[in-house]
């Protein structure tokens, strides 16, 4: 939710903008084939898996600055889906700062609650 508004706004700032998503998406890039005919400028991403992520570093280069938004919200997914917020929230937010460690790139994290 919010990361969407933020690519909106960047990209009329005139910024690239490549996004990331655990959901299939227009201007996807495969990793063994192509999925869109336009510029890659999203990708599938798993951030609860740390190799999905580092992927993405390594196949589109380095980016000057990271916004982590990824996260599962909402008093139904705490509740019912627990395991999984844990692995979206803690476990991928320790994953992008292992690799903000790593590559030192500029890291700008969202937080939020219900």
């Amino acid at each position: 939710v919010i990361g969407t508004g933020l690519v909106k706004e960047l990209r009329a700032r005139g910024h690239h903008v490549f996004e990331v998503d655990i959901s299939h998406h227009e201007g996807e890039v495969g990793w063994e084939q192509v999925m869109s005919k336009v510029k890659a400028t999203y990708c599938r991403c798993d951030v609860s898996d740390y190799r999905q992520l580092e992927r993405v570093f390594e196949k589109f280069g380095k980016f000057d600055y990271v916004f982590h938004a990824a996260a599962e919200f909402g008093r139904w997914n705490g509740e019912d889906f627990y395991e999984q917020v844990w692995r979206s929230n803690a476990v991928g937010t320790k994953n992008v700062i292992r690799l903000q460690e790593k590559l030192r790139f500029k890291l700008i994290m969202f937080s939020s609650s219900e």
